[in-house]
């Protein structure tokens, strides 16, 4: 199995399935075929994707019978397990998937495109557009796209980084807001990192209206889509029973949202309710089971909803290299790739370190070392006495002095163990301090949280940063909403249930926050080959997901370590 963050499938619960089907229909055929294709199927699963393609490409597990894909899909014809409503397995055209999964998928696909089939009853034509301010420029994707407000009840938009989603978002609402003001307009995304990040940005898109519509704007909810769902346990408490009273939801960061997730939104919003689908299909797909943001990309299903659908592909974002480097991996193998990253000029804001060895590149430690004086000088100074943490006066200009300063750099690994790893960083930065737990760890290290506790107002994923020293160690945290009077959070380590130092993350674990600088290590050989598919990053479309979604977590500069095979 790979080593990501991705859903990990036990092998005894594997090995349970392979017993099941076999019993619930025996094969005539060879089983090893059969357990391959059911090895592949759970592999997928395993990476957040649901549809595994039958073809000649390289299998993303090592095989136990010979005949790929050929005999593995001779074995498959005739083992009655694609016959039938109730077959388990569904294979269409050279696409393999579960048929449960598949089913779920397709009726996300048909509820949109039913959705969609409604124009919005809360928007009036006939009502007059009030004068909001100057108008802003927008090209023409855009003007597509915020004109569809009117008229389309689901509007699906999609760009990468830079390319003036948010702006369209607001001027979507703008216009909206031009014509019926008492609209109830909420904003949600996957994670609490990334509901804030879409509420900042849209803060700063709005500086330059009138005070009647920023303060409109500013006044919109925006939370997480769990929260929005009222999660619980793994139930949604909001449902078609109990429907999310909103005019207009607007999504952002959909790559990360999985079937599960989808599927409650859907039933909690009634079908009049606008809904504003947001994201970037490039990225890496979710973390649960069915990529539905890239799933809605696909050919097929962008011709059933190509009314509805903007893609933004022009970049405004002062950028530069950065969103070359990105665009460079579109449509091309990885070892083209990076024959060109080998081959750039010097750039102010992306470097390449070349290293022959699984040796963590020095100029990366050193920096990391440097940053980790820093937080930590600024982290002692942090106030924990009780009646500070209390009052927080004294702590608030330090506090957010601190949580910016940890977004400022971001070290990105796709792997949580081994070379050039998550762990590997940690063990390098933190020494023997990492296997005494958070109470251990030094004043000024990163943290992550890794379970939602909506009682502390912790989502999984949120960034922190330990402070104080001994028995007055506490965790500060930024909360969510930037709307709140006060806007962070102090909260003793012992109330947290999952946490991990988070000097690196994986690179799934970035996805809906950026930094400043970023630096990504990529620990396989660029010059080899993979001569074995057991190889655990090898998978063409999702190592340049991977690295595209690592590449466009960088504001201003980036670091890519890369090693050569000797």
């Amino acid at each position: 199995m790979k080593d990501n963050d991705y859903t990990k499938l036990d092998s005894h619960f594997v090995d349970l399935i392979k017993k099941t089907l076999m019993k619930r229909i025996p094969p005539s055929t060879s089983s090893q075929h059969l357990e391959d294709l059911i090895n592949i199927l759970m592999e997928s699963l395993s990476k957040g994707e649901i549809y595994t393609a039958l073809n000649n490409s390289p299998p993303p597990i090592e095989l136990k019978a010979s005949g790929w894909p050929f005999k593995h899909l001779q074995a498959l014809k005739d083992s009655g397990w694609l016959e039938g409503e109730d077959s388990p397995i569904k294979l269409e055209g050279s696409l393999l998937s579960w048929r449960r999964w598949d089913e779920e998928m397709q009726s996300i696909i048909l509820n949109i495109k039913d959705k969609s089939s409604h124009r919005p009853t809360h928007i009036n034509n006939n009502n007059k557009e009030f004068n909001r301010r100057k108008q802003v420029t927008l090209n023409e994707s855009q003007v597509q796209a915020v004109e569809a407000i009117l008229n389309q009840n689901v509007i699906l938009l999609s760009g990468g980084p830079g390319t003036g989603k948010t702006s369209t978002i607001v001027e979507m609402l703008l216009k909206v807001l031009s014509i019926n003001q008492g609209l109830k307009i909420g904003l949600g995304a996957p994670t609490g990192k990334a509901a804030r990040r879409l509420e900042e940005t849209i803060q700063k898109s709005i500086i330059h209206l009138d005070d009647e519509y920023k303060d409109k704007l500013l006044s919109i909810p925006c939370t997480t889509l769990h929260r929005w769902l009222q999660a619980t346990e793994g139930v949604f408490r909001k449902n078609e029973a109990t429907p999310i009273q909103l005019d207009i939801l607007v999504v952002d960061e959909m790559s990360m949202v999985d079937l599960s997730l989808m599927q409650g939104l859907l039933k909690a919003l009634p079908k009049e309710s606008q809904l504003i689908l947001v994201g970037d299909p490039d990225q890496l797909p979710p973390v649960g089971n069915g990529a539905v943001w890239h799933k809605l990309h696909e050919e097929t299903t962008l011709k059933i909803l190509s009314n509805c659908a903007f893609r933004l592909n022009k970049v405004y974002r002062n950028r530069g290299d950065l969103a070359e480097l990105a665009n460079k991996l579109r449509g091309k193998e990885l070892k083209e790739f990076f024959d060109e990253v080998l081959n750039l000029k010097n750039s102010s804001s992306i470097k390449v370190m070349v290293s022959t060895k699984k040796e963590i590149p020095k100029e990366i430690i050193n920096r990391l070392k440097l940053y980790q004086v820093k937080l930590r000088t600024k982290a002692t100074s942090f106030e924990t006495s009780s009646e500070a943490i209390t009052t927080y006066k004294e702590n608030h200009k330090l506090a957010n002095d601190l949580l910016n300063c940890i977004e400022e750099l971001m070290v990105l690994c796709p792997r949580r163990y081994g070379p050039w790893s998550v762990e590997h960083i940690h063990r390098t930065v933190l020494d023997k301090s990492l296997d005494n737990g958070v109470m251990g760890w030094p004043a000024g290290t990163p943290v992550i949280c890794g379970q939602n506790q909506p009682e502390l107002n912790l989502a999984n994923g949120d960034i922190g940063i330990v402070v104080g020293e001994k028995e007055s160690k506490y965790l500060l945290f930024r909360l969510q909403s930037t709307k709140n009077k006060r806007d962070y959070n102090v909260i003793h380590p012992i109330r947290v249930k999952n946490l991990s130092p988070a000097f690196a993350t994986t690179v799934h674990k970035a996805q809906g926050s950026e930094a400043k600088h970023v630096i990504f290590l990529w620990p396989e050989p660029i010059n080899q080959k993979p001569s074995s598919n057991s190889n655990p990053l090898y998978n063409k479309e999702y190592e340049r997901k991977l690295i595209y979604t690592a590449i466009t977590r960088a504001k201003s500069n980036l670091d890519l370590a890369i090693t050569l095979d000797k």
